[in-house]
């Protein structure tokens, strides 16, 4: 498999985060309104559309970097094991980060892909903490030796920044993990 066929995934979904932010600054802003308020049932599919929104190219250049690299060692976790592996923990961590967000989250616009960048370092170390093999470790200390910094992020609030974002998109990548990897759920899924 080719460098650019393992990545493609990764490369495909960051390069619609800037489709996406070119196409609003020419709408002038006007797919906002696509993004997640907790607990209001018009923003609903901003579980689903606020990962693709953000506020200027600075919000979208910090996520779009931890998300190429990031996104390229979920690609690496198991490339010989199974096609697709991005795409599916990308989706359910849209899916359930988002969700907690919009029903727990304070009342305030959230937009960004943060949240995927926290789920997909959840699921890095939640992947080492649950496989214990020697490729899921060294990810796991790759990446914590270049974003621990990240860490503080999940627990002090600034402004203007959706921490539920973080807490829950790392939470999620943590349980995503665990359900692919847990000896407990492991047992479950060779009995189908």
């Amino acid at each position: 498999m080719s460098f650019l066929n393992r990545f493609r995934d990764v490369f495909i979904f960051v390069g619609s985060l800037w489709a996406v932010f070119a196409l609003n600054w020419i709408l002038s802003g006007a797919l906002y309104q696509y993004g997640l308020v907790p607990r209001h049932m018009e923003t609903l599919p901003g579980i689903l559309v606020s990962p693709f929104l953000h506020g200027d190219y600075v919000h979208l250049i910090s996520n779009s970097v931890p998300l190429l690299i990031l996104g390229c060692l979920v690609s690496l976790e198991r490339s010989g094991e199974r096609r697709g592996q991005f795409r599916s923990v990308c989706l359910a961590l849209i899916l359930f980060s988002g969700g907690l967000v919009w029903c727990f989250g304070r009342t305030a616009l959230h937009i960004g892909a943060s949240g995927v960048v926290y789920g997909f370092l959840g699921y890095l170390l939640g992947s080492a903490w649950w496989r214990r093999d020697f490729r899921s470790i060294i990810i796991a200390v790759f990446v914590l030796a270049l974003y621990s910094g990240l860490i503080s992020g999940l627990f002090i609030p600034m402004k203007g920044i959706s921490l539920e974002a973080h807490l829950f998109g790392f939470l999620s990548g943590g349980l995503i993990a665990c359900v692919l990897y847990s000896p407990k759920w492991n047992k479950y899924r060779a009995h189908k």
